[in-house]
């Protein structure tokens, strides 16, 4: 099965090479494995390579029994990633919670484009399998999450860096578009092609239509980084956020919502009670915050908004931020900290 849109053999045995060191250490950490599952880009076929090099995350779930590790999947994971010279999202999850997880993007993908590496085939006992039974809110989810992703890179001189934000934020924007229209296969792939479908049928949003080429050089650039034309940094970041910006309120439509104030009042006793357990680690943060989750979505996009020329105003920004925190001395290294205390 194909990992990327251009496999080559080199291709293939670095990146099995790669999943098999990262399956014999997850096997030696973990009695209680039941299965170990490869998500994301390389599962769906669409993961980027560079130079021979992967340039995507690998993205695992590691379903298991209750029973102690051998080693912390926190320690396991940085180990890993020091290793192979890769960030690695590797998610340890209860078999018994497969039936239960939530409505979102990733576990709709990983249901339907999951690959088991080792054990067990459990994946038909995750239910997320209608894209129209998915959570209203994850169009804005995502959206939340590129702009974040657009604002930390925005200071950055790493061109490469900041097209792949610009990248996965047009993307994005594509796919609140298609979410809210009930058109949303499960890889970026056939999200593309269904994109092209509705331009052929003249049935695309205006803001679609307009973004044509940027939407098209992003899928390129995402799945094929050395194969696409260069692209100026600065221009695709600055059409990104504007992408994602024109795409939030057909997010808001579609979750029920009328405004980014609805948006901030968006959270619940589980995304409290991870605030309250990792908010230690945010200077100066408020501690009595209702709604964390939320609030920080809305200040994310509202930092955007307000830096949307590729600009950070921090006066600007502490604005946003000052709900949230009693003091800010750096706005973007202050929303990274929230993030990391919040679910996003």
């Amino acid at each position: 099965m194909a990992y990327t849109i251009e496999d080559t053999p080199g291709t293939i045995r670095r990146i099995e090479k790669d999943l098999t060191l990262i399956e014999d250490s997850v096997r030696q950490a973990d009695p209680a494995l039941r299965s170990l599952v490869l998500t994301g880009g390389f599962a769906r076929g669409e993961g980027a390579v560079l130079d021979g090099a992967p340039q995507n995350d690998y993205d695992l779930v590691a379903i298991r029994s209750p029973g102690r590790t051998r080693t912390s999947y926190d320690t396991l994971r940085k180990g890993l990633e020091k290793e192979l010279g890769l960030h690695l999202d590797l998610a340890p999850v209860l078999h018994w919670r497969l039936p239960w997880v939530s409505s979102s993007i990733f576990w709709y993908e990983t249901a339907l484009r999951g690959r088991v590496l080792w054990g067990d085939d459990l994946l038909d006992r995750i239910p997320v399998r209608d894209p129209t039974r998915l959570d209203k809110t994850e169009g804005l989810r995502l959206l939340t999450n590129r702009a974040a992703g657009l604002l930390l890179v925005a200071r950055s001189d790493d061109a490469h860096a900041r097209r792949i934000q610009a990248a996965k934020g047009l993307l994005a924007a594509l796919d609140a578009h298609l979410f809210a229209k009930g058109v949303f296969p499960p890889s970026q792939t056939e999200r593309y092609h269904a994109f092209l479908d509705m331009l052929e049928r003249c049935d695309a949003p205006a803001s679609l239509i307009a973004r044509h080429d940027a939407i098209t050089w992003a899928y390129r650039f995402k799945t094929d980084p050395g194969g696409t034309p260069s692209a100026d940094a600065h221009q695709v970041w600055r059409e990104a956020a504007a992408a994602i910006l024109e795409a939030v309120p057909v997010g808001l439509k579609h979750a029920g919502m009328g405004s980014l104030d609805d948006l901030a009042r968006q959270d619940n006793t589980i995304d409290r009670l991870y605030f309250a357990l990792n908010s230690g680690r945010v200077p100066h943060v408020r501690r009595a915050i209702v709604h964390p989750t939320g609030r920080v979505r809305t200040a994310t996009l509202r930092i955007l908004h307000s830096a949307r020329d590729g600009t950070i105003r921090n006066k600007e920004a502490r604005r946003y931020l000052a709900g949230l925190v009693h003091d800010v001395d750096d706005p973007l290294v202050t929303l990274e900290a929230l993030r990391e205390a919040t679910l996003q």
